[in-house]
């Protein structure tokens, strides 16, 4: 408790920030048509205000923008949506970097310009617009919980270049995004980037030494009178499948609809009937050695969409749990007039052979407070129809101080489950200094052995405190040596919360810099100066049986090259010392890429990992039963996209994944925690040689706005025996000669806006 007590006496007062100094633009209202094409020879562009002299972003920070590649922008809005009219002047316009991409991918070589709103003017929720001198859309919505980029907006732009460099038109519905009728001052900011320079500018300048960059936004000021749109949108959809196993074959077809209605100018409701999930990519199935469930990423866009809120409990909402047999899904987020953020989320599962119907409810409140500080409540809950209750409720805090250097994050979440009548408790306290070339940040974690908020959620370990130290250097602006470096020094502490047995204290020292050619370079030291005392291998849930890990030694490098260049490449490795039972390891990884045009690129990545006397969990007779083994991970990724254009693109990804243990020896655990080596066990095999192989090939055509139609094809493998296939070509051949599970799909989404099928001409 001394610890809390000492984080809440470092942070100041909370009050309003620092940055006051903010460029404001004045918009004006103006009723005519306009012709997206990326020409800005309309009439209506010629009486606007300038927002100009825009300021390095990086990277030097500050700089005036060069004579030869200002930027100039014109704003106006009419009843329906907000126009920018953008022209950035370059005198090399055949030297702008324009390769193609699908949409939302922003990693490739162009030159982009982005827009940035906060109609609220809180910081808690920007919307980002980009569009790049490909003409390719690139949207995500920001918040502290991070970025969303799975949202989608229907917006509308063209690009165009010419002898002056390029220019672009973009149109953002009201409809898109979520305002205060009420409030004229929204924060707006813009941001171009210039690849073949690696280099930004921003509208209002952005001071990188302080980490909210959006509360460093300028002011768009003016907009009123808007009539709030009706905003109701239908995605229906229809899809067939021709599936095949072990030569038997389905043709499942299915269908359903997506719905979107704002039921105010600030809240949205998302509802999804019948969904289908069978185009969603393949997960990265490894072999798990763990005592601990593994997690998979989300991929499902209604439950990637509009997640910022979602977010704010950490551990307490995990979507994978809402499983593919959903009957509908339903969804409401918005922010009232004042600040308070409203979401709820309810999805009922069908009933079958191995679990009953399900229903999953989750609601956040979310007050902004001044200075991006923001207090939430979150509550999850999951009712069976076999009568099983569960239930997890969270506070959760964060608060700026009043120069906005520093926050404190602070939790508190209490977990039952009425089925064993237990319940739980959990929290966390935290302080980061988030500004400044000198950077810190203290953490403590605690939750007791019942906290446990699985059935919606995913939390691994239990009875824990966790204590955390960062202390850190970051060079934020060019110098003679590195255009950026960082120096880093991690310190973690664990033990158990019930008896406060010591777990584990890791070390780490890290840095980072990026050199003047670009080249990317990491370096890492990190370690268990003690030996681990893991309650959680032995598989026992009581806590009281010690298994002694090694204490270790680690040594890592990574680089990243130059990726304008036309060939990239990734290059990394480490080795490990572990002293107990002569364990020793190492790893490895190389991933290069080429763009052969501004249309077609791949990328293949190779990964190993080897491991040597390892020692863990096997099996368990009268008591667990542990091995001396030696394991091997292969991993290969070979995957690429050739982009038609903005609208259509081809895609694919194969991935071939090996993990083999060879148990070279069994033995019991004695009471201190080391294996009981005078003690063999060798009457069990426990051996296992596991191979995967996916492939997932995608044709997409974004024929209209929002409209989709795709093709998919979906190969799978998945194997595991006891036997090790010593060889990579043996490994290969006995994965390709078993039963495939292919699919070929084909969906059809189409979007229709209610507005523009009623033709309203207000």
């Amino acid at each position: 408790m001394r610890l809390f007590y000492f984080l809440i006496l470092l942070i100041p007062m909370i009050s309003f920030s620092q940055f006051s100094e903010k460029k404001i633009y004045s918009i004006k209202k103006i009723n005519s048509k306009l012709n997206i094409d990326g020409d800005l020879n309309e009439s209506v562009w010629e009486n606007l205000n300038l927002a100009d002299n825009f300021i390095q972003l990086e990277p030097n920070n500050g700089k005036k923008e060069r004579d030869n590649l200002k930027t100039e922008v014109k704003i106006f809005y009419d009843n329906k949506n907000i126009y920018f009219g953008i022209m950035m002047f370059d005198n090399y316009p055949d030297s702008i970097l324009r390769e193609l991409s699908k949409r939302d991918d922003d990693n490739k070589n162009f030159d982009a310009f982005e827009i940035y709103i906060d109609p609220f003017n809180n910081t808690q929720v920007e919307y980002n617009f980009m569009i790049t001198a490909a003409g390719v859309q690139i949207d995500k919505k920001l918040s502290k919980t991070g970025s969303d980029k799975n949202w989608n907006a229907i917006w509308y732009s063209a690009v165009k270049i010419n002898d002056l460099g390029w220019s672009a038109e973009i149109a953002i519905p009201f409809s898109q995004i979520r305002f205060n009728d009420n409030n004229s001052k929204w924060a707006l900011n813009m941001i171009r980037t210039i690849r073949r320079h690696r280099e930004k500018y921003s509208w209002n300048y952005v001071d990188i030494e302080y980490d909210n960059r959006a509360i460093q936004s300028g002011i768009l000021n003016g907009i009123n009178n808007i009539k709030n749109p009706l905003r109701l949108s239908f995605m229906p959809y229809a899809s067939i499948y021709m599936e095949s196993y072990k030569n038997e074959y389905n043709l499942p077809y299915n269908y359903g609809m997506d719905l979107k209605y704002g039921i105010n100018e600030s809240f949205t409701l998302d509802m999804t009937l019948i969904p289908d999930f069978g185009q969603v990519s393949s997960d990265a199935m490894v072999l798990n050695l763990t005592p601990f469930e593994l997690k998979y990423d989300e991929k499902r866009q209604f439950f990637n969409e509009g997640i910022e809120l979602f977010n704010k409990g950490g551990d307490m909402f995990y979507s994978r749990r809402l499983q593919n047999d959903l009957i509908n899904a339903t969804k409401v987020s918005g922010r009232s007039k004042n600040g308070l953020g409203l979401a709820g989320l309810n999805a009922i599962s069908n009933k079958t052979d191995d679990e009953p119907f399900k229903n999953y409810n989750i609601i956040i409140l979310d007050q902004a407070l001044r200075n991006s500080s923001s207090i939430s409540f979150m509550n999850t809950n999951l009712t069976s129809l076999d009568s099983s209750i569960s239930n997890v409720s969270g506070i959760f805090t964060q608060l700026y101080n009043k120069k906005n250097t520093h926050v404190l994050d602070a939790n508190l979440k209490y977990s039952q489950n009425f089925d064993n009548n237990k319940s739980g408790l959990s929290g966390k306290l935290s302080i980061k200094k988030n500004s400044g070339n000198y950077r810190y940040k203290l953490e403590t974690f605690i939750s007791d052995k019942n906290y446990n908020p699985n059935d919606i959620g995913f939390y691994s370990k239990r009875n824990e405190v966790f204590n955390k130290l960062e202390l850190g250097y970051e060079q934020l602006k060019e110098n003679k040596n590195f255009i950026s470096s960082k120096y880093y020094f991690f310190a973690n502490q664990e033990s158990l919360f019930e008896n406060k047995n010591f777990v584990n204290l890791y070390l780490e020292a890290e840095t980072k810099f990026v050199l003047k050619n670009y080249l990317f370079l990491m370096g890492k030291i990190s370690g268990h100066p003690f030996e681990k005392n893991d309650f959680y291998e032995a598989r026992t849930n009581d806590f009281n049986t010690n298994v002694k890990k090694s204490k270790y030694l680690r040594f890592s490098i990574y680089s990243s090259s130059d990726f304008r260049k036309q060939f990239a490449l990734d290059l990394g490795g480490g080795i490990q010392i572990n002293p107990l039972y002569q364990g020793y390891e190492y790893s490895w990884r190389i991933s290069p890429r080429y763009r052969f045009n501004n249309k077609f690129s791949t990328k293949y990545v190779l990964s190993i990992k080897n491991k040597f006397n390892d020692m863990g969990y096997t099996d368990e007779d009268e008591e667990p039963i542990f091995a001396i083994r030696n394991t091997n991970m292969i991993t290969n990724v070979f995957s690429g996209s050739y982009i038609i254009n903005n609208k259509i693109d081809f895609s694919f990804k194969l991935r071939y994944h090996i993990d083999q243990v060879k148990n070279l020896r069994y033995h019991y655990i004695n009471d201190d925690g080391y294996l009981d080596l005078n003690n063999y066990k060798f009457n069990i095999n426990e051996d296992e040689n596991y191979s995967t192989w996916t492939s997932d090939i995608s044709w997409n055509w974004w024929y209209n706005a929002g409209s989709q139609i795709s093709i998919v094809w979906k190969n799978g493998i998945d194997i595991s025996d006891e036997n090790i296939n010593h060889t990579w070509i043996d490994n290969a051949n006995q994965t390709y000669s078993s039963s495939k599970q292919n699919s070929i799909s084909l969906k059809i989404v189409h979007y229709l806006d209610y507005l523009y099928l009623r033709n309203d001409k207000n």
